[in-house]
């Protein structure tokens, strides 16, 4: 956090990408609801009617951060070795990029409709084309729908994001190590994965 009046952010452009930073640390701590305009601008070090002057209100503010967290993220998944797949690209990318998750949680959680906070969805979006890709190259059933198995993967990704530490007590799975842990999931995905193939006829 900025200390001295030399470190306050001066300038449109960085006025507004600090109340964007502030905002979404707020806003996955504490979710949207629970955190006030004069918060926002106090963690930015900023006059509140800023918030106001860039933005219009916090709705409009909150609809930024989620765009330009899932912009990121959308960019995370695309980098790594090419040779990884776009499953495992995102599933890294999601774990990286937490904090676009639980302030979409939160918001959810707020009763919020998706439609009111965010209206493009560059991810699953990029998550569907490699689906659809992968069907083309014989890696997946074509029967099956790629947005309903986009779906159903995403799911496990963010139930596993979301609900780790429960899980993994709850299973005892905790118990065995990180790397075993790791090892033991990435063989039960690859065997699920698997069950996606073209049958063979």
């Amino acid at each position: 956090m900025r200390t001295s009046l030399a470190d306050r952010p001066q300038g449109g452009t960085a006025v507004r990408a600090a109340l964007i930073d502030a905002a979404a640390e707020l806003f996955a701590l504490h979710g949207p609801a629970s955190v006030s305009v004069r918060e926002i601008a106090a963690r930015a070090q900023v006059n509140h009617g800023l918030v106001h002057r860039h933005f219009g209100s916090k709705e409009a503010l909150l609809s930024t951060v989620l765009a330009k967290l899932a912009r990121e993220l959308a960019e995370d998944m695309q980098k790594g070795p090419s040779r990884r797949r776009p499953a495992w690209r995102a599933l890294r990318a999601t774990r990286k990029q937490g904090t676009y998750w639980r302030i979409l949680a939160h918001t959810l959680l707020e009763g919020r409709k998706v439609s009111g906070v965010q209206t493009d969805f560059p991810v699953f979006g990029a998550l569907v084309r490699a689906t659809r890709n992968g069907q083309a190259a014989g890696r997946f059933d074509v029967d099956l729908d790629a947005r309903a198995l986009t779906v159903t993967v995403a799911a496990l990704a963010l139930g596993l994001l979301m609900f780790e530490p429960y899980l993994l007590a709850a299973t005892g799975l905790a118990e065995a190590g990180e790397k075993r842990r790791a090892r033991e999931l990435l063989r039960v995905l690859r065997r699920m994965e698997k069950g996606l193939r073209p049958a063979v006829r």
